[in-house]
């Protein structure tokens, strides 16, 4: 009898599992959504499910425990992928997960930071100026979003921030002056080279003016401006 019982439970997980990963009113699902996990160096996983009513993100922790960390319903289920959590990074104790808000051009996209170990949000850390990949320097860059007077960086691996200060006013004035939205999209693609962070941004001080430039120099080691 338990061998039995045993046998119906092996075969009802396995159909739930495929279930869970499958619709048959719409195939082309198959070709959108991708139920491959991701498996981080701790043992945790994270990976996608789906069925007809919707689709899902799971993050499933070394002990086995499941927790849903973002979905998409029935109307929005073919943007899996292009909208709401769609990428992620590892980092020591946590990672991060991009959130893109809308699913075509041309907003940027906001970042979402989670524990490693259990799946829990620690923070929002909304859009990026940067974003490095360099196991010494594992920093994220924001602008601050109310003044835009500061660059904050913080270690993706200890969870510590420091800041960088901008000539007050410059980008909320830039921004006014150009109708501008977006902080983020006035600065150029930043670099790290020898522990040194290195970016430009355009700026304007008048409504008929050039485009003026500002470099950003900050020893990452020493985390100052230079």
């Amino acid at each position: 009898m338990k061998i039995v019982v045993i046998v119906i439970f092996l075969v009802f997980s396995q159909f739930s599992f495929a279930q869970n990963c499958s619709c048959k009113e719409k195939p082309q699902l198959n070709e959108i959504i991708s139920c491959e996990k991701t498996i981080f160096k701790n043992g945790a996983k994270i990976y996608y499910q789906f069925n007809c009513n919707s689709s899902w993100l799971v993050f499933e922790s070394k002990t086995k425990k499941k927790k849903k960390l973002f979905s998409l319903d029935k109307d929005l289920i073919e943007l899996t992928g292009r909208l709401g959590y769609t990428s992620w990074a590892e980092y020591n104790n946590t990672f991060i997960i991009e959130n893109r808000l809308v699913s075509g051009c041309c907003d940027p996209s906001e970042f979402v930071l989670f524990n490693k170990n259990n799946g829990k949000k620690i923070a929002n850390l909304g859009r990026e100026i940067y974003h490095s990949n360099i196991k010494k320097y594992p920093y994220f860059v924001t602008i601050d979003s109310k003044e835009s007077n500061f660059l904050s960086f913080l270690n993706l691996s200890t969870n510590k921030i420091f800041k960088i200060y901008l000539p007050k006013g410059r980008i909320d004035k830039t921004l006014k002056i150009t109708s501008g939205i977006f902080s983020e999209t006035l600065f150029e693609e930043g670099e790290i080279k020898n522990g040194i962070f290195e970016i430009e941004y355009r700026y304007k001080t008048q409504h008929n003016g050039k485009w003026l430039i500002g470099e950003i120099k900050v020893d990452l080691n020493k985390q100052v401006l230079i």
